[in-house]
Parts: C-alpha cells; structure tokens; sequence
C-alpha cells in the first residue's frame, strides 16, 4: 500500500499539469447570453459542465435568468461600446478557455456590435494564453451585399450595414486568430434564417425532424432551404456547442432542412480550414471601402426600384393598366435575370 501511493506521488509530481488539468472545468465568456438563442447556448454549456462568464449590460437580470447556477457563473456588467469594459472582462478572468459571442440582432447598433465589438474581443482573447476556441455568429450572406438577404437587411438597418458589419468582423477575427499562429482556433457560423423554436416548429415539423446544413464559402440562397424553412434557434445552438472544441480555424454556413445531426462534430473533418494571410489588421481604406459596397448596392436597388416604378407608370399612361401591367410584367423579369446574372453572386 506504502509502495502504491509512493508511485502516485511520484506521478503526479512528474507530470503535474495533466494530473491538474482533468480537474479543471472549462470556462467560456459569452457575450448576448441572455439573448434568445443566447440562454440555449448557455444552458447546453452548464449541461455539458462548462462553467460560465457571462458578459452583460445588466448584472441584475443577468442573475435572475440564471439563477439556479450563480455558484457556475461569473458575471461583468460592461458595454460593448466600452473598450476598457471588453478588457476587465479577460483581465479579471484567468481561467477563461473559450469566448463564444452572440450578441447582436434586431435593432442593434452592428458596427459598434457585430465589427468593433468583435473586433475587441477578439483581441482580447488572442491576448490571453489560456484562451484556445473562439465562436461567433455572423450571417449568410454576410459577403455578397447584392443578394437578396443582404439588400433586405442592410435596408432595413441601413445606418449601421449589418451584413457589412458582420463581414468585418468576421475579418478581425481571422486576423486576431493569425497573431496567434496555432493556439486559438476559430469557428464563425453564418446562420441562415433563424427563427423562433415552437413557432417553427409548428409550421415546420418535417424540418424540425431533420438535421443540419453545413456549406462553405457564401453558397445559400436566399429562396432556398436557408430563406425557408431556415432553422430555430435550439438548432443554431446546438451548432455553436458542436464547434466549441474544433481544431482549427473554419468560416461555414449553417441552416437547417440537412442530414447533419445538430450536436454533430464530425462535419468538421469534411470541411477546409480557412486559407488567409492577413498580414495587417483592417486599416481604415478598407472599413470604407465595405462599407461602401454594401452601402452602393442598397442605393442601386432603390434606384431600380424607382426607375421600374417610373417605367411603369408610363406603360399605363400610354397603354391603359391592363396593357401598361401586361409590359411591366416582362420588364420585371428582365431586371430580376440581370440582377441575378450580373449581381447577385458578388462577393466582397
């Protein structure tokens, strides 16, 4: 017995790093944690026996969502807009493993979100040691500002270009990733029409049976399987769980209506790894000139949208609405073929 825990010792003294490093529990940094897809996200993560520092505006309703785990979680109160906020939240943290970031959404302020804030925590974590995984959610489409998706939502936030945004700060993270060579690896899930789980269940219950939809590069279509039926939040969810120990550095599309089980890992050993050499971080030249792009294609599309009303009007005026309508028809269609043909695949 003397001789049995002899040899113990002596094990753990010759290798104290791994004999430690099994009993300590990850802890990830979230960001939109109380979010709808956010409290998911966390949730699989206290399941899985991660514990949690949740970076938030408000502490207080922060604890009362989760309130049966306060002795798992570690809470920041800060703004995303507050730099100095970004980095107490690593600072006062030396045990973080992981940063999954999900904030963002309807009415948000994306460049300040979805570009600068991720942009900082990026830094941020490629600055701690400890830190090996980074998860973000961006958006499909979030590189071709012609799309249909894009022209949507960039009008609808026209101030803030979220589909810009979200591509900067897609760019920000590779970079970040770079400075680190090996040590952080990256996944950045560009979810495709999102919606809420009973809801989408209900009008959905096939694809609620089905699993996911992994592609590479910027390949859905708005009026494909991502438009619609897309995906619900509980399977968005899942996805960032699934990527939260991945080896290497990805950028993947991600819906539903596929064959890949939502919790599934293994999608990863099929994909390519993100070839980039960023060998500067984004200068000011090319924040512009995004911006610009997805800004430009949004004018174009209300500049023909403008001219086919104009032209209509005329096809009514001089032929009567019956015929005027019969003429527009066909030079809808023409449009439409020309801005898919010419337009829409764009990528920035």
């Amino acid at each position: 017995m003397i001789s049995y825990f002899i040899c113990l010792l002596y094990l753990t003294l010759l290798n104290p790093v791994k004999s430690l490093s099994t009993n300590i529990p990850k802890r990830a940094l979230l960001t939109g944690a109380t979010g709808r897809t956010g409290k998911i996200v966390s949730n699989l993560l206290l399941e899985k026996g991660y514990n949690l520092c949740i970076f938030c505006r408000d502490e207080e309703k922060a604890r009362q969502i989760f309130d049966k785990d306060l002795d798992r979680i570690k809470f920041i109160e800060g703004d995303l807009a507050n730099v100095k906020d970004i980095q107490s939240a690593f600072t006062s943290n030396d045990d973080l493993s992981h940063v999954v970031f999900m904030a963002g959404g309807e009415g948000a302020d994306y460049k300040c979100v979805n570009y600068k804030g991720v942009a900082e925590f990026a830094k941020q974590a490629a600055d701690c040691p400890s830190i090996g995984n980074f998860v973000v959610i961006s958006s499909a489409w979030a590189s071709r500002p012609y799309s249909i998706a894009s022209l949507l939502f960039n009008s609808l936030y026209f101030d803030t270009l979220p589909m810009g945004s979200h591509f900067l700060g897609e760019q920000a993270l590779k970079y970040a990733s770079k400075q680190t060579e090996e040590r952080m690896n990256y996944v950045i899930l560009r979810a495709g029409g999102l919606n809420e789980d009973a809801r989408w269940k209900e009008k959905y219950p096939e694809a609620y049976e089905m699993g996911l939809t992994y592609e590479q590069g910027d390949k859905f279509e708005f009026l494909g399987k991502a438009g619609r039926p897309g995906m619900c939040r509980t399977q968005l969810a899942s996805a960032v769980v699934a990527a939260m120990d991945i080896d290497g550095k990805y950028t993947v599309e991600v819906t539903g209506s596929g064959n890949v089980p939502w919790n599934d890992t293994g999608i990863y050993k099929n994909l390519v790894q993100d070839q980039t050499d960023f060998g500067s971080s984004i200068s000011i030249d090319q924040e512009v000139e995004i911006y610009e792009i997805h800004s430009n294609a949004v004018m174009q599309l209300r500049n023909t949208a403008i001219a086919t009303a104009i032209a209509g009007l005329t096809l009514m005026i001089t032929n009567g609405i019956f015929g005027g309508l019969l003429l527009l028809v066909p030079l809808n269609a023409v449009i439409l073929l020309v801005w898919s043909k010419f337009y829409a695949n764009y990528q920035t």
